[in-house]
């Protein structure tokens, strides 16, 4: 295989696309053979128009991954740590990213961020392709307008595990996934030699801001503390999303509730959620318009959505935050056994998912009130996805469920094309051959086939009927999810909580 062109198409994709200095070229060129263990070099022509037309590197990337594993340099599960060694050659370093981010924010906020993705992206480091094999759908004929995304790109998460990482302190290095350490590493299933994050400062703290490589939505990214601290939700919190906003107002950001089953899959490391997309949620309308005569200039109303949530609005951002706050400290020790909340045993169980973004010149923040208590009858959590609805989603419905875009376990890519089959007569139904996995899915196979009859159904409308399937079962999750259910006795419990702080229905 002649490798020495497609040496050259990376180089040139770098000076393209990464900002790689003609100065540099020979110094990347003699480090990315060292990689390729090659002593010698024939410079060729290659396409340049070809290479400046690309949106990604996969194309000038692979023939070199390839050629490491054909030569024996690196074995094939070593592929994406060699492409991101290759890629880091020819990337700028974080601290001219860095300069570049700045200058670009001084000018322009959105600039700067769009310039941030763009540059992961050309750097191999958001995934682009991977993400573009992930199954996606707009659940149109949901009230809520959802989303789904059967995720490929990622492992599927335990809750059980989440829980237990919060309680014992990590020893190793990095400390977490998420840790500013990860900046450059490479080892075990952490493959970031190309990640680049930029400096935050939020309520007088050290953060910083990265993309995520598997995206769920566009710019998808996480601020993330400095210091390896546990998640909190409390006053400091809500003021450290406003001045995220404040310091990129184009996005949305929340922090997941800070408790095991309503919260996010890293608890033992305080960080937020965030990007440029609006949320099925922040397309929901007002169900009750609220009022509170102490705060008459602030915008309330209870959403007409699926768990519980308070929409506060206001163009003044102290007294907003200051109200915030209060609803924090008035959620976190109320109690309402009626509706089964209980704020605290001898754990904390009540906690909010507080969103924030601008709208309209408003600060705009939603409150989504969670419970993580569980029972007998529901030992993974009363309002967490009850078991018949577990076969979908099993994990902790965190800050972009709770908001209507549903992340999906990439298992069911191959569970929903088995079930298929049964829907179509392709294959015989039987529940003693079913293969352990798909167990899981018997009430739900059962219930389509019962639905479709004994006539055979094409298989787009066997697609159709599983999609349609799944949109019920997660709209169904977020009501599970609902401290205060969408029913009268659920509004009514509502209103009496509000009511605790001076927020009366704007009748």
């Amino acid at each position: 295989m002649l490798i020495y062109p497609s040496v050259e198409s990376l180089l040139y994709y770098a000076q393209a696309h990464l900002l790689l200095d003609d100065l540099d070229v020979i110094w990347a060129r003699n480090l990315l053979l060292d990689e390729l263990k090659l002593h010698d070099y024939v410079q060729y022509e290659v396409d340049y128009d070809a290479i400046e037309a690309l949106d990604r590197p996969d194309t000038v990337l692979e023939p070199l991954v390839s050629y490491a594993v054909d030569n024996g340099i690196i074995t094939d599960d070593k592929r994406e740590y060699f492409a991101g060694k290759l890629m880091n050659i020819v990337c700028k370093r974080p601290a001219e990213i860095t300069d570049i981010f700045n200058d670009l924010h001084r000018k322009s906020a959105v600039k700067a961020f769009d310039w941030l993705y763009d540059y992961g992206i050309k750097s191999d480091y958001v995934k682009l392709t991977k993400i573009g094999e992930n199954v996606k759908w707009d659940a149109k004929g949901t009230k809520g307008k959802l989303e789904i995304t059967v995720n490929v790109c990622r492992p599927e998460k335990n809750n059980k595990d989440t829980a237990d990482a919060l309680k014992n302190k990590s020893e190793s290095y990095p400390a977490c996934t998420i840790c500013k350490e990860n900046e450059g590493y490479a080892f075990g299933g952490q493959i970031r030699q190309t990640l680049r994050t930029v400096p935050l400062t939020l309520g007088g703290e050290d953060w910083f801001w990265q993309f995520s490589p598997y995206a769920y939505f566009n710019q998808h990214g996480i601020a993330v503390n400095s210091e390896h601290v546990p998640m909190a939700v409390n006053d400091a919190t809500i003021e450290k999303l406003f001045d995220f906003i404040d310091y990129m107002p184009n996005y949305f950001i929340g922090c997941n509730a800070a408790l095991p089953r309503i919260g996010g899959s890293v608890l033992t490391h305080d960080h937020f959620q965030g990007g440029g997309k609006m949320m099925p949620m922040h397309k929901a309308g007002a169900l009750i318009k609220l009022k509170n005569k102490e705060y008459p200039y602030i915008d309330m109303c209870v959403v007409d959505w699926y768990n519980s949530v308070l929409r506060l609005a206001c163009s003044n951002r102290e007294k907003l935050i200051e109200f915030a706050q209060k609803v924090n400290a008035a959620w976190e020790v109320y109690s309402d056994e009626s509706v089964e909340i209980i704020a605290k045993t001898d754990e904390q169980h009540n906690a909010i998912t507080p969103i924030v973004r601008k709208a309209d010149d408003k600060y705009v923040i939603d409150i989504i009130f969670r419970n993580n208590r569980t029972s007998a009858q529901y030992p993974d959590g009363i309002f967490h996805a009850h078991p018949e609805y577990q076969n979908i989603k099993s994990e902790s419905i965190g800050l972009i469920e709770a908001m209507g875009l549903f992340v999906l376990p990439g298992r069911l890519a191959r569970q929903t094309a088995e079930i298929e089959k049964y829907l179509t007569k392709e294959e015989k139904y039987s529940e003693a051959k079913l293969a352990p996995d798909m167990v899981c899915h018997k009430a739900m196979i059962e219930k389509l086939l019962k639905e479709a009859g004994s006539s055979k159904i094409s298989a787009v409308e066997a697609k159709l009927n599983i999609k349609d399937e799944i949109n019920r079962i997660c709209e169904a999750i977020l009501v599970n999810t609902a401290v205060f259910k969408p029913d009268e006795q659920g509004k009514a419990a509502f209103l009496k909580f509000l009511a605790t702080l001076g927020i009366e229905s704007a009748k």
